[in-house]
């Protein structure tokens, strides 16, 4: 089910029985299990009628005793299980049991699995949710409507932004839900009397996003700029990114500059290469795709394809104990700042 039609459902007061929130989204599925709760659940019985039972932990029989609970002064009691291991880790040895007793859930319950990321599609117990209930996916929203979303916020806040400013906001927040609440709310804060939002302010106080510290990154490798791309590196590693997560944004980046460099050799313009780009599998950001067009410029498709070997190399080096990670990124910048070492 698509998680949009699950907040329709909620609207029409409608709830079955069964249910699986996945997937990267976690603002959204925090969203929809509160309004499920505000809906169905009144606040002074939700001590009796509202459960949450630890997935990593439990037993089926201690899910299926809270699921055959029956409600108190309610119509539906809402059992959670959060994280629940059949769907993520190892399988239970009572899973079958479990899936047995999914066929048979009261329709005075509505037990939902709420698992934090995306659970495995393969697993017997996904399946078993996805045919006798809902499993519902929380995706990342579309660039369109993380504009929209983002625009409603600060008009909550009774801010006002521009269309331009918008997107450099968006562009330095990330898609996260939560994150741009956040920096919307640190913005009011900031703002005071005033309810216009200026770069200025976004370039103050907003916590640069992972894969704008990249574009920084890729700036200072295209211009040689050694010391300020190992700054770059160090601002990633302070945000707790993994090395392998940071090597994974370079290569991302690295690949979008290859395909905007192809297409741009192919006679497209900017605008055609984004349509392209913003379409699946890619789904890419417009501005994303405006910043690798515009940093292919400062590399041959040699060098970038050099630098894509550098990330597998130092990838597998690290994994196979043959250099340490913190060395080995600093190495990586040094060699994609080198001419002779990248060309």
């Amino acid at each position: 089910m698509d998680y949009m039609e699950l907040f329709r459902q909620i609207n029409k007061e409608k709830l079955d029985k069964l249910y699986l929130f996945h997937g990267p989204e976690e603002f959204t599925k925090e969203e929809a299990l509160y309004q499920i709760l505000e809906k169905w659940i009144p606040e002074q019985y939700r001590d009796l009628n509202y459960q949450i039972i630890d997935g990593t932990e439990t037993r089926a029989d201690e899910i299926i005793a809270a699921g055959e609970t029956l409600p108190f002064l309610s119509d539906k009691r809402i059992v959670v299980v959060k994280d629940y291991t059949g769907l993520t880790g190892k399988k239970p040895e009572d899973e079958d049991q479990l899936i047995k007793y999914l066929e048979q859930v009261s329709d005075s319950t509505c037990l939902i699995f709420y698992t934090r990321g995306g659970a495995d599609k393969k697993r017997a117990l996904y399946k078993a949710i996805a045919k006798y209930g809902h499993a519902v996916e929380f995706e990342r929203l579309s660039h369109s409507d993380l504009i929209k979303w983002t625009r409603k916020r600060f008009r909550l806040n009774k801010l006002k932004i521009s269309d331009e400013d918008l997107e450099y906001f968006i562009l330095q927040a990330g898609n996260n839900l939560e994150d741009i609440k956040n920096e919307v709310e640190k913005l009011a804060s900031y703002a005071g009397k005033s309810d216009l939002i200026t770069r200025e302010a976004i370039d103050k106080l907003i916590t640069p996003s992972p894969e704008y510290t990249v574009f920084q990154f890729i700036d200072a490798v295209s211009a040689k700029r050694k010391a300020t791309a190992l700054e770059q590196m160090e601002i990633l590693l302070e945000q707790e990114q993994s090395v392998f997560g940071i090597l994974a944004l370079i290569a991302r980046q690295l690949k979008i500059m290859l395909l905007c460099k192809s297409y741009d050799e192919m006679g497209y313009n900017l605008t055609q290469i984004q349509n392209k780009l913003k379409a699946e599998p890619y789904k890419l950001h417009p501005y994303s795709v405006k910043k690798g067009m515009q940093q292919s410029r400062g590399f041959t498709k040699e060098q970038l394809l050099r630098g894509l070997n550098l990330c597998l190399e130092l990838d597998y080096g690290i994994k196979s104990g043959k250099i340490k990670d913190r060395l080995g990124i600093e190495l990586l910048v040094i060699k994609m700042c080198s001419q002779e070492n990248v060309s």
